[in-house]
């Protein structure tokens, strides 16, 4: 954590800001520290093998953490079984990523032929 900020903002008529105006205020490196902090704290309490319900200040569903274990076991469990040969297929696509078209490039290319196919009938 940086030291750019080591003490709360200074008080506003005597109060101090909240916790969440204090974090509000902190350096992105230092909001990323207390989130990392927090999150480790929220999983050592919650345990690391299911997902984690994220509520918000007012107690509504905002979302879930997925800890990396649970994913796996998730991912595990739910994901289709790939053959050996599917693995190689997929893996060999991965090292060629940088020769993929991008999808303006292909939709633009159809849209033109398909004008010509348009302009070329009688």
């Amino acid at each position: 954590m940086s030291a750019a900020t080591t003490t709360p903002p200074a008080a506003t008529n005597g109060v101090h800001a909240s916790p969440v105006e204090y974090v509000k205020a902190l350096p992105p490196e230092d909001k990323q520290a207390v989130f990392l902090s927090l999150l480790r704290e929220a999983l050592a309490e919650n345990g690391d093998a299911g997902l984690l319900p994220v509520d918000d200040e007012n107690g509504k569903p905002f979302g879930y953490y997925v800890p990396p274990k649970a994913a796996a076991e998730i991912a595990e469990r739910e994901l289709p079984k790939l053959s050996p040969e599917r693995e190689r297929e997929l893996a060999d696509r991965l090292t060629r990523l940088h020769t993929a078209v991008p999808i303006e490039q292909v939709i633009s290319e159809l849209r033109g032929q398909a004008e010509q196919a348009r302009t070329a009938q009688p």
